[in-house]
């Protein structure tokens, strides 16, 4: 998904596909001193295929995140206290967390939305 946000590229926009370590990222992040830091991911939050949620950082135990080596409540603080930004969270509901699951269409139709609203929201208004 940060592939398809980052083409044409946002002024002051930076877009990472930190896959299934993001905590690698880390260093990216702190050197582009952001305001703001969206993560996106696949979230099990009991609701059907696509749907998209707002999800407190802090709270982020109440949705089962795609496996990660570190927890994203724990990644969003370390990025909120290093860098001062705020973290928005945001879980798209797979058909499945399994290895291996591919992308559905409601997946992939619910990922371009969002995409495509972030750019908008984002991009500098003429």
């Amino acid at each position: 998904m940060a592939r398809r946000a980052a083409r044409p590229a946002i002024a002051g926009v930076q877009c990472i596909a930190a896959g299934p370590a993001p905590e690698n990222s880390t260093a990216a992040i702190r050197r582009f001193k952001p305001s703001h830091v969206i993560i996106i991911d696949a979230a099990e939050m009991g609701a059907e295929p696509g749907t998209t949620r707002l999800i407190d950082p802090a709270a982020a135990g109440g949705a089962s995140f795609a496996t990660h080596g570190l927890p994203l409540s724990v990644l969003a603080g370390y990025l909120a206290a290093e860098t001062g930004c705020a973290v928005i969270l945001v879980g798209i509901q797979p058909r499945s967390l399994e290895f291996g699951e591919t992308l559905t269409p409601a997946v992939a139709e619910a990922a371009d939305a969002l995409v495509t609203a972030l750019r908008e929201s984002l991009a500098p208004k003429a």
